[in-house]
């Protein structure tokens, strides 16, 4: 595939800008088309000379690059080329919104990378997007061990060079066609050394999703509930008890997922409730100064990704014949403070 070859990003928040300026920081300076969902964000980022900057630690040094190509969706109607390569950064509740303007110039050609938290938005892809298999694009997903955050529009603050990004295929059939047909956008991120991707099989991929996904099961709501941040959960003594519950639930849902079950290296101890407590309280340990994103969307009154988290545990228990009474208890004390948020 040749280098000019246009990488289109949807979703500018932390995430979105630091993919965007690691991508064209590169010696091949990636052609990047950020996709804007209104007039006024072009104008805003038209007014901060068109630049994406990126800066590592508080007090570091920040680092500027251009070259972006910019796209409204709904005004730039005469540049409606085919889109092959997306990245997918928006909250996990927005994916089909986000999405279904560009659903036309997407096929079995193109491949939607998704870097979110949460887990079940492919499902939804496909039942309100992608029906028929045989045009449907083909999905990567990336898990982001990276902590940035937003100091302004169109200006990502990286809190140091420690993270990583894992990368992977998603071939719920086992199968690796997918990794044949098109590997262009993959082969792209992982020479991002700014990103510092590692390419990783489905079954490493989906167990470093169902690590990541029962983290945030636990830190999310809490600390959105208690308004603390990470660090302060491993300090209160009175939370644990509903933790062992929480990962009590989620550890029966996994060792039944089909998923994992159809895999004949899975080892089946990897998510029992002790390797899930150790994997929450790890991630406390390396993000104790960090405001979760659920706690920071209550604040702000934003919409949470609770259906992604919580409750995609809800419902695949639901389906595999578990009770989820401490995850529901904990999903529906959410859904209440966001509306009061709201």
């Amino acid at each position: 595939m040749a280098n000019d070859t246009p990488v289109y990003i949807l979703g500018l928040g932390s995430i979105g800008c630091f993919v965007a300026h690691s991508l064209r920081s590169g010696p091949e300076k990636t052609p990047i088309t950020l996709l804007l969902h209104r007039e006024s964000l072009r104008h805003e980022f038209v007014s901060t000379g068109q630049k994406i900057n990126l800066q590592v630690g508080d007090d570091g040094d920040v680092d500027e690059q251009s070259g972006f190509n910019v796209e409204v969706l709904g005004c730039d109607s005469t540049r409606l080329s085919r889109i092959r390569y997306l990245i997918v950064t928006v909250k996990s509740s927005m994916t089909v919104d986000a999405i279904k303007p560009v659903k036309e110039r997407l096929g079995r050609d193109s491949v939607i990378c998704l870097f979110q938290n949460g887990m079940g938005q492919v499902e939804e892809l496909n039942e309100q997007l992608f029906p028929d298999p045989a045009t449907r694009p083909t999905y990567m997903f990336g898990i982001v061990r990276h902590g940035v955050y937003l100091k302004a529009a169109f200006q990502a603050v990286l809190a140091g060079r420690n993270g990583c990004v894992s990368l992977g295929f998603m071939d719920a059939d086992g199968s690796d066609r997918s990794r044949t047909r098109n590997r262009f956008l993959i082969d792209t991120l992982l020479r991002s050394a700014a990103l510092n991707c590692e390419e990783l099989d489905w079954t490493c991929l989906l167990r470093d999703q169902l690590f990541k996904l029962a983290a945030n099961c636990v830190l999310n709501p809490l600390t959105a509930l208690l308004d603390v941040r990470n660090g302060v959960i491993a300090e209160m003594a009175q939370v644990r008890p509903l933790i062992k519950r929480l990962l009590q639930e989620i550890s029966t849902v996994f060792g039944r997922l089909p998923e994992i079950q159809n895999h004949s290296t899975h080892d089946p101890s990897c998510f029992s409730p002790t390797s899930l407590e150790a994997v929450v309280m790890d991630t406390i340990r390396k993000t104790a100064a960090n405001s979760s994103s659920m706690r920071e969307d209550i604040r702000q009154g934003r919409p949470t990704e609770i259906e992604f988290i919580n409750g995609w545990i809800i419902k695949r228990g639901r389906e595999l014949g578990v009770e989820c009474v401490a995850n529901s208890s904990l999903t529906e004390l959410i859904r209440s403070k966001s509306s009061i948020a709201h």
